[in-house]
Order: structure tokens, then sequence, then C-alpha cells
């Protein structure tokens, strides 16, 4: 029975692990949006790494199977990050970003305008009724100060 045993090779089992934990990784990455499109970068890589190590491991006739999980999970990490990708190029409308961007500067302008308009005629209207008040206090003190009677003319007598 030994005689029938053939030993097999670790040929292109590290590539393997190697592109395992990358599509691993571009998998887990893949799922966050907006930023999930940069797992095409470690899932690519992963890919490639799958494919030069399956071909070590059939040349040498050593197993495959982490190799072949790996290049799944890589292409499936892949796949959805360049689904992402897709979904955020059909949303984004990028011939009109630079009048979108535009619009958003002039928008912010005008409110800064507003907001400095809008301190200038609340300290006017301040300073108006601050002046409104110092007048009514004076005519009070005035109509106090002088009796009906001419208070003015008892003290010349």
């Amino acid at each position: 029975m030994n005689s029938e045993y053939k030993e097999r090779s670790t040929e292109g089992q590290i590539l393997g692990i190697i592109a395992l934990i990358l599509g691993i990784l571009a998998l887990i990455i893949s799922f966050i949006p907006c930023i999930g499109v940069l797992a095409l970068i470690p899932g690519g890589v992963a890919i490639i790494l799958s494919l030069i190590a399956y071909s070590q491991a059939n040349k040498a006739n050593a197993s495959k199977g982490i190799i072949i999980a790996a290049l799944i999970i890589s292409f499936i990490g892949t796949a959805i990050a360049g689904a992402w990708g897709t979904i955020m190029n059909e949303f984004a409308d990028w011939d009109k970003l630079d009048s979108r961007i535009e619009n958003i500067g002039n928008q912010l302008d005008d409110l800064e305008n507003t907001m400095e308009e809008l301190e200038d005629s609340t300290a006017t209207d301040s300073d108006t009724n601050t002046l409104d008040s110092l007048e009514n206090e004076m005519d009070k003190l005035d109509n106090n100060a002088t009796p009906e009677g001419g208070g003015k003319e008892k003290n010349k007598q």
C-alpha cells in the first residue's frame, strides 16, 4: 500500500494562503458602503495569486483546496466591489459636478451675506429701541420735574 501512496507536494500553497487572506480582506471591505470599491485592489491581486498558485499546484500534483477557495472568495469580493463601483457611477452625474460645487459655493456666499445683513439690522433695531426708550425716560423726567402749574414761576416769586 505504501508503494501506491504518492506524496503530495506543497507547491503553490503559500501563494494560495496569501491569496485566501487577500480574498477575505477584499470580501470584508467590499461590503462597506462608499469605500467598497477599494476592494478591487486586494481582490484583483488575490485572483492573480490564486491563478498562479493553481498553476503551480497543478504542475506539481499538489492539493488545490485552499487555492480554489481563495479564488472563489476573491472573485466574490471583487464582484461585489465592482457592483459598488457601478452603482456609484450610475448615481453620480460627473458632468454636472462642477456646477453643483459652484452652486453650493454660491449658496454659502448668499447665506453669509444674509447673516451679515441680519446682524446689521439687529444692531440697528436695538439701537433704535434704546434711543426710543431713552427719549421716553427723558420725557417722563421732564414731565415730573416741571409741575403743570409752572413750577419755575413759583420760584421766581
